[in-house]
């Protein structure tokens, strides 16, 4: 919404801008694993879709070297003069910020040798094949695209149990669909790709059960800290069940045999063939 793309815009100590660097920190060594799958590299042209404020866009800059190009595509403005704020104070020349809508592009310019998105296909559902479409017609022959999405959150856990845990799952998962968004875009996925042209050359999954110390533990923390009343003043969960979360949680924080275990995401690589039309 306009009011919190305005709040970010204050800077770098924007809440859900450090939210999302915290959570780009828990995910960072498996995107490097899955950008390595990929055969993300010196030199290629290579697309962060649904960019936010750059994190990604960032390492892949120095992935692809001088020589290559990142194309940062997102929505919120706010975000994206965060990202070019960073770029120029690292001197980064090889990240082009492009604010766009991808549901209403039919292709992205220059040619990509690949593409890449993480928590982002979830959120367009809707327009899932046409946005896949897009990304097809963006990638040369031979180009690859890279997701790293949500297979499904049922599997997140709290040991020992936390009451309030578990509603607080399910309340994520409704605030999703509430939004048109889908927590288990992973099922579906594969086929789409396919549908849309693509090989599947890669499938993986990842996650896992981590303690206090870990950077999983401390994604989901932030998770239940920052939009814990949100949920309960939507009335996905009650008060009562968010405060015993909360306090549970921080209890919890201190017990080294505690334990979350994480959703599952799901990562893939998909081929568009060397003798793709596009």
């Amino acid at each position: 919404s306009p009011t919190m793309d305005e709040a970010y815009f204050i800077g770098v100590h924007g809440r859900e801008l450090e939210r999302l660097r915290e959570q780009h920190a828990a995910w960072e060594p498996e995107t490097r694993a899955l950008w390595d799958a990929a055969g993300f590299g010196s030199g290629q042209r290579l697309a962060d879709l649904g960019s936010g404020p750059g994190f990604t866009s960032m390492d892949l800059a120095h992935i692809v070297g001088p020589s290559g190009r990142i194309v940062a595509l997102g929505m919120a403005s706010a975000y994206l003069e965060f990202l070019d704020a960073q770029a120029r104070e690292y001197g980064l020349r090889n990240i082009e910020i492009r604010e766009a809508d991808l549901t209403k592009l039919e292709f992205i310019e220059g040619g990509l040798d690949g593409a890449f998105c993480r928590f982002f296909l979830a959120f367009l559902v809707a327009d899932l094949d046409q946005v896949l479409a897009c990304i097809f017609r963006s990638l040369k022959p031979g180009g690859v695209l890279a997701t790293m999405e949500y297979l499904t959150l049922t599997t997140t856990a709290c040991s020992p149990p936390i009451h309030g845990f578990d509603a607080h799952t399910q309340a994520w998962i409704e605030y999703y669909a509430r939004h048109g968004a889908d927590t288990a875009i992973g099922r579906a996925l594969p086929q789409k790709l396919v549908a849309a042209g693509f090989t599947i050359e890669y499938r993986n999954c990842v996650g896992g059960s981590a303690g206090p110390s870990h950077r999983w533990w401390r994604w989901w923390g932030r998770l239940i800290e920052d939009f814990g009343e949100k949920l309960a003043a939507d009335g996905l969960m009650t008060r009562d069940d968010m405060r015993a979360l909360q306090a549970g949680w921080s209890k919890h924080s201190d017990v080294d045999d505690a334990l979350i275990h994480t959703p599952v995401l799901l990562q893939l690589v998909a081929r568009k063939s060397s003798g793709g039309a596009a």
